[in-house]
């Protein structure tokens, strides 16, 4: 099996549940509060190690309570903790979430800790990349340090794994050489501003040089623009509880299934069913399914 790395943001979601989201100026009452360990990095870490990858992460939390349980939750999940630092001065990040009763969300996040995920925290853990395989970032840590990851990777033979979120332009240097890139819709449109369909900005981008761009459509299932032209999957039909995680679930499948050697086709149907699992489950972290639920919905399903 192909192993994996994850650089990324390390959060606790702290998750309201509210009848609808609020719009700009009003105030409404949640039915409830709840904790779950989060962040983009780890919900993808967690997802692979769940899916069983073989997955390594590095990242930084605080030395605060929330940082022993989210430091807890990965080596539950059988992910390899060595680069994951501590920090003494910044707090762990946090995330609050309001879900309403439809199954949407929208979410406010403190970096925290995460803010201080440096290149030099890198280079401490670059043999890490020494035997992997495929890396997975996202946009939840300081720029330079992507960059500096883009940069290792492509220079070890690691394929990278991008999803451009927050999304924020990115520079060619970024782009050329990516394996895959996944946005959603909007995060598209921000990487792409002007006014083309979903299959020009797609195209724009692998233009630019990266490899498969897999945009994610929620209960549309994903569109995959690669070499070989467009293709659409779909989504599994669920009922939806909550999206928090759906997309980081998503990568993970994504990352497992090619690490298993699956074809990239193969490995976005697999993805879709990790996601719509993840999707009729609350919680990011505790949403996410592991492999043998996966295993009983494909026998179910057959």
């Amino acid at each position: 099996m192909a192993k994996i790395i994850v650089v990324g943001s390390i959060n606790m979601d702290v998750v309201i549940r509210v009848p609808h989201i609020p719009t700009e100026g009003e105030t409404i009452m949640a039915s409830s509060v709840n904790y779950y360990g989060g962040g983009k990095g780890a919900n993808q870490a967690i997802a692979v190690g769940r899916l069983g990858g073989d997955v390594s992460m590095i990242g930084r939390i605080g030395e605060d309570d929330y940082g022993k349980i989210l430091y807890d939750n990965l080596v539950e999940s059988g992910i390899h903790t060595q680069g994951i630092e501590y920090d003494a001065d910044y707090p762990s990040g946090t995330a609050y979430i309001n879900v309403s009763d439809s199954g949407e969300n929208n979410i406010v996040v403190y970096s925290g800790a995460n803010s201080r995920l440096d290149p030099v925290q890198i280079q401490s853990y670059e043999y890490l990349f020494d035997e992997a395989d495929y890396c997975l970032i996202q946009m939840e840590i300081p720029f330079e340090t992507i960059e500096h990851v883009v940069r290792v990777c492509k220079t070890k033979g690691v394929k990278i794994i991008l999803n451009p979120a927050p999304a924020q332009p990115l520079p060619f240097t970024v782009l050329q050489g990516l394996y895959a890139i996944i946005p959603n819709e909007s995060e598209l449109d921000l990487l792409c501003p002007d006014p083309s369909s979903l299959e020009e900005k797609a195209r724009s981008l692998f233009e630019f040089g990266v490899d498969n761009i897999i945009v994610t459509l929620g209960s549309k299932g994903s569109m995959l623009m690669n070499e070989d032209g467009i293709q659409y999957f779909g989504a599994i039909p669920v009922k939806s509880v909550d999206t928090t995680a759906a997309g980081d679930s998503f990568i993970g499948g994504l990352a497992v299934g090619l690490s298993e050697k699956k074809g990239i086709k193969e490995a976005i149907r697999f993805a879709a069913i990790v996601a719509g699992i993840a999707v009729s489950r609350e919680g990011a972290q505790s949403s996410i399914p592991d492999r043998i639920t996966v295993e009983d919905y494909l026998k179910s399903s057959s």
